[in-house]
């Protein structure tokens, strides 16, 4: 199975196709069930899940496989950098233990670490947390 964060966006949905036309089984996880019944007319599995919901995405996951990680944007009117660190430490948490063998992470070239770098620090820190994993990934 491969579960694919970010269905909805430019390189998630992409991905989903080519998975789907390659007659892969695919999960989307969606936060708004208003694109399920287009995902699940292309083929996929859809779960509709809030990502700071740990339990709830662990168990999306639980059945193992493949999974592409892409952070989500944080709403522009929010401190973003804190809320796509909080984001990512709910992601991260619901991956422990739940059978995934491999993870494919969407960073940026410049992600770094610093202060006031915005998400290039919440990338490098996501970057940082996913090498630390016992699960293969490539970023």
């Amino acid at each position: 199975m491969y579960f694919i964060l970010g269905a909805n966006g430019h390189v998630g949905s992409v991905l989903a196709r080519l998975l789907l036309g390659q007659h892969q089984p695919v999960t989307v996880v969606l936060h708004q069930p208003g694109q399920a019944a287009r995902w699940q007319q292309q083929g996929a599995q859809v779960a509709v899940v809030d990502v700071h919901d740990v339990p709830a995405l662990h168990q999306v996951f639980r059945p193992g496989g493949r999974l592409f990680l892409l952070n989500p944007p944080a709403a522009p009117a929010t401190d973003t950098a804190t809320e796509e660190r909080r984001t990512l430490a709910a992601i991260l948490a619901a991956i422990q233990g739940a059978g995934l063998n491999r993870i494919v992470a969407e960073s940026t070239y410049g992600a770094q670490p610093g202060e006031r770098a915005g998400d290039l620090s919440v990338l490098y820190e996501m970057e940082q947390a996913l090498a630390a994993q016992s699960v293969p990934v490539s970023i």
